[in-house]
């Protein structure tokens, strides 16, 4: 019976060694940034000091975050994410117009959608009664236009 290696060996040390490297990369990715606008005003972006460079705050990262201050963090709402106050909004009239021709266009693709699966439906009883035809293809037509009917459906619900 062979027996196991010494926890000192080679395949622990490697595996320590790359631990602690890892350890060490994480503490070093939060790093300072600087921001430098030369006399072209190309703006660069970089870790390293400059004269006449700015740094930037980034706030504190996760890792600086207290663990108390995280479990007393109230959780987000699963039901509405806040935007950001910067995000573009639109009007509730704009957007009852935007949804009134999204739904719209779904229930013309439906309607399209239904005439193809007419037509694929029919194929396929032609094609049962052929010696010779693909039956397996025409399956697979009849199948692919009722998914793309039950996703237009779905897609229709979610408007509001």
């Amino acid at each position: 019976m062979p027996t196991p290696p010494h926890p000192l060996s080679f395949p622990y040390r490697s595996a320590i060694a790359a631990g602690l490297a890892c350890l060490i990369w994480a503490q070093a990715a939060h790093a300072e940034i600087y921001k430098f606008v030369d006399d072209n005003g190309h703006v660069t972006y970089t870790n390293m000091p400059r004269p006449g460079a700015k740094k930037i705050d980034l706030g504190p990262s996760k890792d600086t975050t207290p663990a108390l201050e995280g479990r007393r963090a109230k959780k987000p709402s699963s039901s509405r994410n806040p935007t950001p106050s910067t995000f573009p909004r639109v009007d509730s009239g704009t957007q009852s117009k935007r949804d009134d021709m999204r739904r719209q266009l779904l229930v013309e693709e439906l309607s399209s959608e239904q005439r193809n699966l007419n037509a694929a439906q029919s194929e396929y009883a032609n094609g049962r009664r052929q010696p010779g035809a693909d039956i397996n293809r025409l399956m697979d037509a009849v199948r692919l236009h009722e998914k793309n009917i039950e996703m237009l459906n779905k897609e229709l619900s979610h408007i509001r």
